[in-house]
């Protein structure tokens, strides 16, 4: 039996390791993000990762010209929406259904155009329970760059002459430069409350992952990271890595506590869900007297228990300073019903929230 000496342990076990992260799957890098409390809000997905313009050794691929329009959503919006439903980023997220329509109301938007379509779209949106739109602005491609030989090749010449697995080591950077724009705009003028650019950054390949059958073929005779790349098979892996990042950095993005900050402080009043032991309490903080509240839930709500709830919230005023706090107890039979909170300032700013009463920490 062969007696494997220490440095040929440690090379197994350095191959094993970058073997094992490289085999990391979208979800199971989501998981950690998903066990974080959500954004307080319902949010509608529209828009689209439209490529227009063809660049020279891009990233993605533009579809023939007599291809459907969302054909070139080289970037699927529904991989958005499942990102962001695996990533529980939001307590609601849904796709807009009008594929038709998703282009342009994405183009109006980034426009700032107002026209009758946009302005239905919107008041649809309320209507629909939702609290913000998610626009997929554009994609704009980039070409990919070839950074060279990274600092993993002494490990890829230690497995490629004691073990034979160099080849599976990423020993060669890469970065494309495509960059894909989302913004999330508020529903009653689309104005944007949090602007998302996204890259995917420094890709590091293995040699199966850069070359053709030829190549891996010389790695025999050659340690891996002197085997040329093989450009179709370095712009496969790169753009899948690239769709894949660009998708986790948007969970990560919008889940942050920038953002909940940054939102919280761009409504006219911010509205929060607290357990305590009376039940679950929602406070509204505001800057400005509130006129008019309301209560719907996922499942219907009854009318008095709304109206009940919408008498509490705006006759418990507590004033501090220049701040107003309003507070309403939520019955227990609503735990587990979704709920939207809606309240009007006397300026006439809109503010909601959404909550799902028994998912508070």
């Amino acid at each position: 039996m062969t007696k494997w000496r220490p440095f040929q342990v440690a090379a197994l076990f350095a191959w094993l390791s970058f073997a094992g992260a490289a085999c990391v799957s979208p979800a199971e890098e989501l998981r950690g993000l998903a066990a974080q409390d959500p954004l307080d809000c319902a949010v509608l997905v529209t828009g689209g990762a439209f490529l227009v313009t063809p660049v020279a050794d891009g990233t993605f691929t533009l579809p023939p010209p007599s291809a459907k329009a969302t054909a070139r959503e080289v970037l699927p919006i529904a991989a958005v929406v499942e990102a962001l439903a695996r990533g529980r980023v939001f307590q609601r997220v849904a796709l807009d259904p009008d594929a038709g329509n998703r282009a342009r109301i994405g183009a109006l938007l980034r426009l700032g155009a107002k026209d009758a379509q946009l302005v239905a779209f919107l008041e649809q949106a309320r209507a629909d329970g939702f609290d913000y739109v998610l626009v997929a602005e554009e994609l704009q491609d980039g070409p990919i760059e070839v950074l060279g030989t990274n600092g993993r090749w002494p490990v890829t010449f230690a497995t490629w002459i004691l073990l034979g697995v160099g080849a599976l080591i990423p020993d060669r950077t890469f970065e494309s430069r495509a960059t894909l724009r989302l913004t999330l705009r508020e529903l009653q003028m689309g104005n944007v409350l949090h602007d998302s650019l996204l890259a995917a950054g420094p890709i590091d390949l293995a040699l199966t992952e850069r070359t053709d059958f030829w190549g891996l073929l010389s790695s025999i005779l050659v340690p891996p990271f002197w085997v040329g790349d093989d450009r179709v098979t370095v712009g496969d892996s790169v753009r899948t890595t690239t769709e894949r990042r660009l998708l986790l950095q948007l969970a990560r993005d919008l889940k942050s506590e920038a953002v909940r900050q940054r939102l919280r402080s761009r409504q006219p009043a911010a509205i929060a869900l607290v357990a305590s032991e009376a039940g679950y309490v929602v406070t509204v903080d505001s800057a400005e007297a509130l006129t008019v509240a309301t209560l719907r839930g996922e499942q219907p709500v009854a009318p008095e228990v709304v109206a009940a709830f919408t008498r509490d919230l705006l006759a418990s005023v507590l004033v501090t300073g220049d701040r107003r706090r309003h507070t309403a107890t939520l019955p227990a039979a609503l735990r587990g019903n979704r709920l939207q909170v809606s309240v009007g300032t006397l300026r006439g700013g809109v503010a909601s929230a959404t909550f799902l009463p028994g998912d508070v920490r």
